[in-house]
């Protein structure tokens, strides 16, 4: 989730699934957009930020690189549906 208002993210909601034993909320990653302008940089950052605490097992290190494509994906679809919407 990603609430953008006067050019700032206000509110991000994102947590991982299937990447630990149970569902991963990123709390790091959230705290670190509160504020931030709502551009890729900033989304690697702060997802970055959250999965530098990921420990993966021997067989599942692809998981981070795919977490971390996924997430930035999804946050950057999210802005840029929210900066449409606001758009006249």
């Amino acid at each position: 989730m990603l609430r953008v208002s006067d050019g700032v993210v206000g509110h991000a909601g994102l947590a991982f699934g299937a990447l630990a034993h149970r569902p991963w909320r990123a709390r790091r990653a959230e705290e670190a957009l509160l504020g931030a302008a709502p551009t890729a940089a900033a989304f690697e950052h702060a997802v970055d930020l959250e999965l530098s605490a990921a420990r993966p097992l021997r067989d599942n290190t692809y998981k981070v690189p795919l977490a971390r494509n996924l997430a930035v994906d999804v946050l950057s679809r999210l802005a840029d549906q929210a900066l449409t919407r606001r758009t006249p």
